[in-house]
């Protein structure tokens, strides 16, 4: 239990550090480029408490207080629903008669209708490695899918929300397979264009098998015999959080962190954090190079701490 308060305390103080960074400049007035019908482009602080759907309202710098009337600004292009993305990361050396080759892969998609968004991700990293005697060995191989639906309430920044994240890793001893299906409520702390903060809870259940911890009986994490829980469901519940961040044309930054309590031996926590951070080399452009790191604890696996770090090549469609 206080391992859980710990874990959360960390996560907790990492979003807050990441929102004190970014959430500022949001918080400010919002500086507004209009363009208009006849090419001209003007900008200056928008003054929401002035504006109608009629007449838009900036405060210029140079030109003061400026009423544009609305049939004169370019309606801006409607955002495509859907949002699609295939990253692919290689990696390879060979020191002496040692070779190891790695690769990683990864898909994501996002549906945003106006009172419902999908969110789906798949992955898989594997590695493998040949000593100079011809013994071969699998350093990495695992995988993970994620899905979430949420359904947007009468008020836009309220959803209710289903998600199930199954996470496989080979090489664990307790918990090759692992999912958390969850379902609760969400509330959009920040919903700009450029820069949103979503939060969730909810009840959830927690399933995990696989491993030859869960036949020999000698695996003890935190004072759990994981074998007593090998292919039982287990209720837990969820915090969640998630911030997606376009920094700029050339940077977006994406994190998300899912904190759960099983309730088994009191309370046992987990905590699954990933990030990206993209970076698109020429503007308006479809393909990017990202680093992507995930870091997964959980007291109901063996080893109880896994992470990853990979580098990708990506396209968005």
């Amino acid at each position: 239990m206080a391992y859980l308060s710990s874990l959360l305390a960390k996560s907790v103080y990492a979003f807050v550090a990441i929102g004190a960074m970014i959430v500022p400049q949001y918080a400010r007035a919002e500086n507004l480029t209009l363009k208009l019908i006849n090419g001209d482009v003007v900008s200056g602080e928008y003054l929401p408490e002035e504006s109608s759907n009629k007449v838009k309202v900036l405060l210029s710098p140079y030109f003061g207080r400026i009423e544009i009337d609305a049939s004169l600004i370019q309606p801006e292009p409607t955002p495509a629903r859907w949002l699609s993305s295939v990253d692919l990361g290689i990696d390879g050396s060979n020191t002496g008669d040692d070779l190891s080759f790695g690769y990683a892969v990864s898909a994501s998609t996002r549906f945003k209708g106006t009172d419902h968004e999908l969110n789906a991700s798949a992955s898989f990293d594997f590695d493998k490695s040949v000593d100079a005697e011809s013994v071969s060995a699998i350093d990495t191989n695992q995988g993970a899918f994620s899905i979430r639906y949420d359904r947007i309430l009468a008020s836009s920044k309220w959803s209710t929300y289903a998600s199930t994240d199954y996470t496989y890793n080979a090489l664990n001893d307790v918990g090759v397979n692992t999912n958390v299906f969850s379902v609760g409520v969400g509330y959009k702390v920040l919903d700009h264009k450029k820069l949103s903060l979503r939060v969730s809870l909810g009840p959830s259940l927690i399933w995990f098998d696989g491993g030859s911890g869960c036949s020999t009986g000698d695996y003890v994490s935190d004072g759990i015999a994981l074998e007593k829980y090998c292919g039982e469901i287990i209720p837990s519940g969820t915090i969640g959080a998630g911030i997606e961040w376009d920094v700029n044309e050339q940077f977006r930054l994406s994190i998300k962190d899912k904190l759960t309590g099983s309730f088994v031996n009191g309370m046992a926590a987990g905590n699954d954090l990933s990030g990206s951070l993209k970076f698109f080399p020429a503007k308006n452009s479809k393909f990017y190079m990202s680093l992507v790191a995930r870091l997964i604890y959980s007291a109901l696996q063996s080893p109880d701490i896994n992470n990853t770090f990979n580098f990708k090549l990506g396209t968005e469609f």
